[in-house]
């Protein structure tokens, strides 16, 4: 016989608002369960009662409780920007890697410039300080695949102890997504986590985060 708890389970974890309805105690679990019986009484291929899925989501209340939240508070230690960026994508071939290696010989980037290579398994992406865009395309000589100039970065640092933390960029991209700002690339180190976007969300994606921003 097949048990409806393990079904029920798996349909709010697909749905991040029933989760944290149920985690936060403001679910009303009887309209839920009404939502949710065709999709159980399908795969329990059997009748379910109301009353048997309220029982279950009560259950499921109690054990989510007791593990970490989907969604981690992440307390940043400082927002950095920088701006206008350009994004510069190429090829990925032979010539083109090794046009790569040699840019960082030809081309001076310093402390106040932001500059980022990735190696895709097709392109190879660079983003870059705008003022650099003109150097990196007379570098690489081969016309570009795609160049996106009004571009911005906002990076936003948290302390190490985060490590093993669940779903930490998960609760960053989170808040963008809510907002519904579009991410054009994302760039990662140890304890910085860098957005891409367009100057026009500058401003608010800046805003979103600071009342996160917990200074030193």
């Amino acid at each position: 016989m097949i048990k409806i708890q393990p079904i029920v389970r798996d349909l709010v974890l697909r749905e991040i608002e029933a989760y944290i309805a149920l985690t936060n105690d403001y679910m009303n679990m009887s309209s839920y369960a009404y939502h949710i019986r065709p999709k159980v009484e399908e795969l329990a291929k059997k009748k379910i009662t109301i009353t048997s899925l309220v029982v279950s989501l009560s259950r499921l209340k109690k054990e989510f409780k007791k593990i970490k939240p989907l969604i981690p508070e992440v307390p940043i230690t400082n927002i950095t920007t920088k701006l206008p960026l350009s994004e510069i994508v190429y090829e990925k071939t032979n010539t083109s890697i090794e046009n790569l290696q040699t840019l960082y010989k030809k081309i001076a980037v310093g402390s106040g410039d932001f500059f980022t290579a990735t190696i895709g398994t097709a392109e190879i992406d660079i983003i870059a300080s705008s003022k650099l865009s003109n150097r990196i395309i007379k570098h690489f000589e081969a016309k570009p695949k795609i160049i996106n100039h009004n571009l911005a970065a906002v990076g936003i640092s948290y302390g190490a102890e985060v490590f093993g933390t669940p779903n930490i960029f998960f609760a960053l991209l989170s808040r963008t997504a809510r907002a519904r700002i579009n991410i054009e690339e994302l760039v990662s180190t140890s304890t910085e986590f860098i957005f891409i976007i367009a100057e026009k969300d500058f401003a608010k994606t800046v805003a979103l985060f600071s009342e996160l921003y917990r200074p030193h």
